[in-house]
């Protein structure tokens, strides 16, 4: 969505949170402050539309009234309650009851209509905390939210975006989050001083810091993953232990997200600290830059594996420290996937392997997933000259030549390279990219068990001249392991106790599958490629249709009543769709669900 400044909002009619922005930015940025003025209203816009759209999708009401235009298009939802009417624009209807909004949301009483600014004010107007116990922390969230966004408007007017050049160049030039989540921008427990230094919008570098564990407190499956991988600040590391007077080869070295070495860990690791477990080292650090996932950091010198490191703050609906099953598994997932793919053959169907993990040993929550790290592969080591490699979420982000989106500049260049038009050139586009990824999808589903959270976040396709050359995808933590299949296929992983991530229950499979690969990523294709060209979106589902019915119809042959059992799942009338504001609402760890039309479906209508 292109964003335009308009007319600055005064001061007094400012919510606290964006008073809050204002005062970091009149004392550390001053230059960014009428900026940030400037960009108010295109901030709470921005949210309060994801806001209202997830409303819309998830079925948040009771009472509604359609209304449409004189072809048949919905152009309205209007919002029943006893003393007002909620009215909200809508611009566009997709598959999966994905609503697209915009223009001003109205409330309507016997006394007066008002626009609503914002999307805490909408969910006041809509939602009772008699009902939804969490609402008044989720406004917090949302008042939040905006006033990040609106941060990230007025550093991208100012300072633009950077050369176009590498993969971290992409990760970066997300400023609108999550394209699905009213928390999109939600950062709670930072400050907007440390959001601004941290969130990789911004670009700016800064120090990946050190801790040193005692061995006998540390759970990992690799001894050590910064000697190995940064021999370097092994170093350096053993150099600051041994003066300090500790035997340094007691202790293994710990890279610490900056934020979470002055805010979190001295206080959670409080008495370690005291007896001399944990030592935050003061000599040693990574200068790094942060991708589009705010606690992943890079190398900023481009060279060495990825960092995954927890972050105790809140971002969209979850707070950001990493369990100790995902940090145990890392390898142990990475080393299945192996033998899986040496066995398969999946062209152009990459995995960016973790390369190791560990956590701190303890029963209590906090220590043991505030001090967890995992190291995995950087993509630009494997890519080659000419290719681009773009995070899943910077798709959707708009493109620097200010025509559209990233994705839509890429299929005007396939329409280029192969001698078409756009209107031709997009389903072919939409072909290529959803052969290359969707055999591999489902193909690890039906035949091990293995459902890949494959949403735009943990996806990387690589294009040259528009064409997908690779598809590289990543983070293992989300993925569910349908124990039944994996132990069909031979396979019996050494996963850590407590992982969520392994089940016996396939509808937890089908669901992780379905909702990341077709809902959130598919889907958003699919949007983009319908907005660019005017091509009907039935189109593209036909074609995905088409790539499923193939892969199931090969997967049948050898395994049969699985390759079944999935078909019948891709196939029916209604899934569940993830009901991101309604988590929200309730606040509750367990995720939500909502009914809604499957486009895959087959079958009589009525």
């Amino acid at each position: 969505m292109m964003v335009h400044p308009i007319q600055s909002l005064a001061t007094d009619k400012m919510m606290e949170e964006e008073k809050k922005c204002l005062r970091f930015l009149e004392r550390d940025k001053p230059h960014y402050a009428p900026q940030f003025l400037r960009y108010i209203s295109a901030g709470r816009n921005g949210i309060l539309h994801k806001m209202a759209s997830a409303v819309l999708r998830e079925g948040l009401y009771e009472k509604a009234e359609d209304v449409h235009a004189e072809d048949g298009r919905l152009i309205q939802k209007v919002l029943r309650f006893p003393e007002y009417s909620i009215v909200i624009p809508i611009r566009a209807v997709y598959a999966f009851n994905r609503i697209e909004t915009n223009g001003n949301i109205i409330r309507i009483d016997d006394q007066r209509e008002t626009v609503v600014q914002t999307a805490s004010e909408l969910a006041g107007w809509l939602f009772s905390k008699e009902e939804y116990p969490n609402l008044g922390r989720f406004q917090e969230e949302l008042d939040n939210g905006t006033a990040n966004l609106t941060l990230a408007y007025a550093a991208r007017s100012l300072s633009g975006i950077g050369e176009e050049k590498g993969s971290l160049f992409f990760e970066q030039l997300v400023t609108e989050g999550h394209h699905l989540h009213p928390g999109a921008k939600t950062k709670l427990g930072l400050s907007y001083k440390d959001a601004f230094r941290y969130s990789p919008e911004f670009g700016h570098t800064f120090p990946v810091r050190f801790v040193a564990v005692r061995k006998s407190l540390w759970k990992s499956n690799e001894p050590e993953p910064v000697q190995t991988y940064y021999p370097d600040l092994f170093e350096q590391g053993q150099k600051e232990l041994t003066n300090r007077g500790y035997q340094a080869e007691e202790f293994v070295l710990v890279p610490i997200h900056e934020w979470q070495y002055f805010h979190a860990i001295p206080s959670i690791y409080e008495g370690e600290i005291a007896e001399g477990d944990v030592l935050l080292l003061e000599d040693v650090s990574l200068p790094a830059k942060a991708t589009s996932s705010f606690r992943t950091v890079v190398p900023a010198s481009g060279s060495g594996p990825a960092l995954k490191l927890a972050v105790n703050s809140q971002m969209t609906s979850t707070v950001r420290s990493i369990s100790p099953q995902t940090a145990g598994n890392a390898a142990v997932v990475s080393e299945l996937l192996q033998t899986i793919f040496d066995r398969e053959s999946f062209d152009g169907f990459v995995p960016l392997y973790e390369l190791g993990g560990g956590s701190f040993d303890s029963e209590d929550t906090l220590k043991k997933r505030n001090l967890t790290m995992l190291m995995r592969e950087d993509i630009d080591p494997f890519l080659e000259e000419g290719e681009e490699a773009i995070a899943g979420m910077a798709l959707y982000a708009d493109d620097p030549d200010k025509k559209g989106t990233v994705l839509q500049r890429r299929v005007r260049e396939f329409a280029v390279a192969e001698n078409m038009s756009p209107e031709d050139a997009a389903p072919a586009f939409f072909r290529e990219y959803a052969r290359t990824i969707l055999p591999p999808y489902l193909t690890l589903m039906i035949k091990y068990g293995v459902a890949l959270e494959g949403h735009l976040q943990n996806s990387v396709p690589v294009f040259r001249n528009g064409h997908l050359t690779r598809f590289f995808f990543r983070d293992w933590g989300g993925t569910r392991f349908y124990k039944q299949r994996l132990e069909a296929r031979g396979y019996r992983p050494d996963f850590m106790e407590g992982s969520v991530s392994v089940t016996e229950d396939v509808a937890a499979m089908h669901h992780k599958l379905y909702y990341s690969v077709f809902q959130n990523h598919i889907g958003e294709i699919i949007r983009q490629l319908v907005e660019e060209t005017g091509t009907e979106e039935e189109d593209f589902w036909l074609i995905v249709k088409e790539i499923c019915g193939e892969t199931c119809s090969r997967m049948g042959e050898e395994v049969p009543e699985e390759a079944e059992i999935d078909r019948d799942f891709l196939k029916q009338k209604t899934v569940m769709h993830k009901s991101l504001t309604k988590m929200r609402l309730y606040g509750e760890k367990e995720e939500w669900f909502s009914e809604v039309s499957n486009p895959l479906y087959e079958g009589e209508e009525g």
